[in-house]
């Protein structure tokens, strides 16, 4: 019975460590900055006298939900790669969906730590936020 307990950890641990060979890096930066938006926008929060147990709960869940939404693009990627080797493309057809979601949170994540930041008070050189602002601008184009 024990052997049985102990197949799906390691089954886990597994497959966790060959998604880290092509994911590893860009879902660690995903999650730092995820974290870190989190942290300035409870700082911007308590200097503003804004702090709510309420909004703090939802801006969980929407971080929990772009960890989601990575995860998923993730699972396309694998699935292209699939496919794409099933139909004799191999390596000539990279997937790329998991990786333009990860950009598209690191760029939003960014922005919204410049925004926390400069609510608190810090001061960041003007460049950053424009870029980031321009970044924002181009993301939000249909």
């Amino acid at each position: 019975m024990p052997e049985k307990q102990g197949a799906f950890p390691a089954a886990l641990c597994g497959a966790l460590t060959a998604l880290s060979e092509n994911y590893g890096t860009i879902c660690s930066i995903c999650c730092a900055l995820i974290l870190l938006d989190l942290l300035t926008g409870l700082a911007k929060a308590k200097i503003q006298g804004r702090l709510n147990s309420d909004t703090g709960y939802k801006g969980f869940w929407r971080k929990a939900a772009l960890l989601a939404a990575l995860a998923f693009g993730i699972c396309l990627d694998l699935l292209v790669e699939y496919a794409a080797a099933a139909a004799g493309l191999g390596a000539e057809f990279p997937a790329m969906i998991g990786r333009l979601l990860a950009f598209y949170i690191v760029v939003n994540e960014c922005i919204s730590i410049t925004e926390n930041l400069s609510a608190c008070g810090a001061r960041l050189p003007g460049f950053l936020a424009a870029a980031l602002g321009s970044a924002r601008d181009k993301l939000d184009q249909r």
